[in-house]
């Protein structure tokens, strides 16, 4: 290895923080110099002084500095010129870029000018046994092979770095490095491309590699279907989708979601991998993983050499039940602290009630506004719900497991569900005794949908049955005008109209009309 080794690193700070890709790349960089090396990171852009310290504080030790409106916006031509001038005029022994879309795009076009040779897509970087040559590692042949590269003696060594291949460095904010401003005339004709205009559309999801859980599909989930599965797993389990090859190329998810030595490389604490069948340019990019749970219907499948859970099933068959089961044991668990919560009024467990709900809608990701829609609630309510500074009815309970399509008898103890049945029975024996009920849903005592016609007559306040109903009620008036109380408010209701609500709140109903007010009254208990 030569003693003054130069490391250029390109500086693409498009999206930092949230992108990393560059201090990935920066990483590997003062790996591969040593101690007789010196890493520069090249930075194109105008007023960026703010992203220099960052890349010093992350091991570049030289920052090269061309600061220009120009350069504001990347176009391809013009960073591609202003890169290869100064490469010819410093001679860097290596030029890394990270495998971005413009990271791609800029590389081919400046080895071309060059006339050096690139290295894509690069899952390792190293020195052979003399270090005095570089060598790669880069996948082939779709994915199903390792070419190792070597270069010609023209020079820089140029390569392309997957994303999440390499560590980024500890942040060292006491960290030193040179800053060389380089000035460059730039005129209206230094770029053949005009930008008209430019909107930065933020990312709606978290970078696959950096997920702390990750939900990944392949072959054995059959279809679009199937993986839909992968997706509500992973909404209940606020995770990462990814994908192997095989469904990525039918078109079941996008390319940002590959997963294998030709996308991302991930390092989850928790990954669940369904119909995969553990192939090495998939498994290549597991190394970093935590635990891992594979489904698989084929007991000798590859996958669960480096599985720590495996399951023997189809994973069509056993997603719907897996998901099931979660939404279960997840509102169980929401249901515990609101039962904490409203008997002490202060709940004194490391997560409370409101913070387990915020967690459940941003795990949907949902905004306050999506979830008030859903719940028929206003974007206040769930803010104070959230804040842990108002304990909500039970109905909104029964809301949100409407909202999120889950059965909400999980909110109930089993003692609970066994009152309730006794109560549902008394209370339909009372209202089928009664003269003004007449059951529509013959033998539904104990069921937990029952309807019923009813009739007040003309002028009359309807005499209420002495059972509490607890759930929601339904009210269509079928005949006649009906006045309804409910609670302090008072609805008028005329021939075809409806209106439904909990029917714990206390209510009363009045026929203002001169003839029989009939009403189709459905009850909904949990």
């Amino acid at each position: 290895m030569k003693k003054d080794l130069e490391i250029w690193v390109f500086g693409d700070h498009r999206h930092y923080p949230q992108d990393r890709l560059t201090l990935q790349v920066l990483g590997k960089a003062r790996a591969l110099s040593g101690d007789k090396g010196r890493v520069t990171v090249i930075l194109l852009g105008h007023q960026v002084e703010g992203i220099v310290r960052e890349y010093i504080a992350h091991g570049a030790q030289r920052i090269l500095l061309v600061d220009h409106p120009q350069l504001a916006f990347y176009r391809t031509d013009l960073f591609t010129a202003v890169i290869s001038d100064l490469i010819q005029e410093h001679q860097p022994e290596v030029f890394l870029l990270g495998t971005s879309e413009f990271g791609m795009e800029l590389a081919a076009r400046i080895s071309k000018r060059l006339g050096v040779g690139l290295s894509a897509d690069c899952v390792s970087l190293d020195w052979d046994g003399q270090r005095d040559r570089l060598i790669a590692s880069s996948p082939a042949f779709g994915g199903n092979f390792l070419a190792r590269i070597v270069w010609s003696l023209n020079r820089p060594y140029m390569a392309t770095v997957s994303s999440g291949t390499f560590p980024e460095r500890p942040y060292d904010k006491n960290a030193n490095g040179e800053i060389v401003r380089i000035d460059k005339i730039f005129n209206e004709r230094s770029s053949k491309i005009s930008v008209i205009s430019s909107v930065h559309e933020a990312s709606q999801a978290s970078k696959l590699e950096d997920a702390k859980i990750v939900v990944a599909g392949g072959r054995g989930v059959k279809n679009l279907e199937g993986f839909n599965y992968l997706r509500e797993l992973a909404l209940l389990l606020g995770a990462e989708v990814g994908a192997t090859r095989p469904a990525v190329d039918a078109h079941w998810t996008s390319h940002e979601q590959l997963i294998g030595q030709t996308g991302r490389s991930i390092k989850p604490e928790l990954l669940i991998t369904c119909g995969t069948s553990g192939a090495v340019q998939y498994t290549a990019a597991l190394q970093g993983a935590g635990t891992i749970v594979a489904i698989n219907r084929d007991s000798r499948a590859t996958i669960f050499t480096v599985a720590d859970i495996g399951v023997v099933a189809d994973a069509q068959s056993f997603l719907p039940a897996f998901i099931t089961e979660i939404k279960n044991h997840l509102f169980r668990e929401i249901t515990d602290l609101y039962r904490t919560q409203v008997k002490t009024g202060k709940d004194q467990r490391s997560v409370t009630f409101g913070q387990r709900i915020k967690k459940l809608r941003e795990d949907h990701k949902m905004s306050v506004m999506d979830l008030a829609e859903k719940t028929g609630q206003p974007p206040e309510f769930i803010e104070q719900v959230e804040s842990d500074s108002l304990t909500p009815p039970v109905s909104f309970l029964l809301q949100l497991s409407q909202a999120l399509k889950i059965d909400p008898s999980n909110f109930l103890t089993e003692q609970e569900k066994v009152q309730i049945d006794g109560k549902r029975q008394e209370g339909f024996i009372k209202r089928t005794q009664n003269y003004s009920y007449r059951t529509l849903t013959p033998g539904a005592a104990d069921k937990r949908l029952r309807a019923f016609m009813v009739t007040i007559e003309p002028r009359e306040a309807h005499k209420m049955i002495e059972y509490k109903h607890p759930g929601e009620e339904f009210i269509f008036v079928y005949k006649g005008e009906l006045e309804l109380t409910l609670g302090g408010k008072v609805f008028h209701l005329k021939q075809g109209e409806t209106i439904h609500f909990d029917s714990e709140t206390k209510h009363k109903l009045r026929n203002i009309s001169d003839e029989k007010c009939e009403l189709l009254v459905t009850l909904y208990t949990p």
